[in-house]
């Protein structure tokens, strides 16, 4: 019996449906490609922007740390000039929501600069009443001229703490003139105001850029695992051994040499395999697309 026309039927239909199926696969391969590449280009965005925020926020809760410092040695000043102790003052503040560690360096800086103008007084013979003039003269004589801010709180706190006790019998006291307290009321803070309310924008704008990024990674680790894709390579592989290797060592077919009956059916039953393989990978496939779509 001459089997050549049916195995070459049987290789040639086999390698068109390999045709087709494969270009399908390769298509959603690609397709799965871009968007990824979609994805990772989207949370490299989200990425920069994050950080951006992030420095922008770093930033803007550093100048709110140095502002409350700056109100707490202010409206703590006496108490440091007593030589209390930062602990014991942060209990006395019922104003404070700062931890002892976050004002710590601000209350040791202060106490270096009242120790330095401390030393700077028995120098001079005379100070000033407004620390302007006092700056002016002898800004100079100021180890960090940048910290005008914290000299300032200092000063006037010291001016004021010496004339509280200018009746003690304190010769150094007694030797300056009477300075009027600084007035106690608040003063509003527009800057600080402003950027409290901008720090909170960029702490929830910092969540939803976490939050999307969080979305988009869980969606490219889906692409990732792409379902379907290899269960059709498998089937391709399985219809390329039984549908087109296999007959085609077979060619040319010798006759008179194997059981040709035997042969025939046990071709077809391969090819009919691939088939049944095939359209249940297809049907298999489908389901979980409405599935899904449910």
């Amino acid at each position: 019996m001459d089997l050549n026309g049916l195995i070459s039927t049987i290789t040639t239909s086999t390698a068109a449906l390999v045709a087709i199926i494969g270009g399908f696969l390769v298509s959603r391969v690609i397709s799965l490609s871009s968007e990824q590449t979609g994805i990772k280009r989207r949370i490299r965005e989200i990425d920069n922007d994050l950080l951006a925020k992030k420095e922008l926020l770093q930033n803007i809760e550093n100048y709110l740390l140095e502002e409350d410092a700056k109100d707490f040695l202010k409206d703590n000043i006496k108490k440091l000039l007593q030589m209390e102790s930062l602990s014991e003052i942060i209990n006395e503040d019922k104003y404070n929501y700062r931890s002892e560690e976050e004002l710590k360096p601000y209350f040791n800086e202060m106490q270096n600069i009242m120790q330095e103008l401390f030393t700077l007084f028995d120098k001079l013979e005379e100070l000033d009443d407004d620390f302007d003039d006092f700056y002016k003269k002898n800004n100079h004589h100021l180890k960090d001229i940048e910290k005008r801010d914290l000299y300032e709180i200092a000063y006037d706190g010291m001016m004021d703490w010496v004339s509280s006790q200018s009746q003690s019998s304190d010769p150094f006291a007694l030797a300056l003139n009477y300075r009027p307290p600084i007035s106690n009321l608040p003063s509003v803070n527009l800057e600080y105001r402003d950027k409290k309310r901008e720090h909170d924008r960029l702490y929830d704008d910092i969540r939803v850029l976490e939050l999307q990024i969080e979305e988009q990674r869980k969606i490219l680790n889906d692409y990732g695992k792409p379902r379907g894709v290899w269960g059709g390579f498998a089937v391709l592989v399985y219809a390329c051994i039984v549908g087109i290797i296999y007959p085609s060592m077979l060619l040319p077919y010798p006759t008179d040499t194997y059981n040709d009956n035997l042969t025939k059916y046990w071709l077809l039953i391969l090819f009919f395999s691939q088939l049944v393989a095939l359209f249940v990978y297809l049907g298999f496939a489908m389901f979980k697309l409405m599935k899904d779509e449910s």
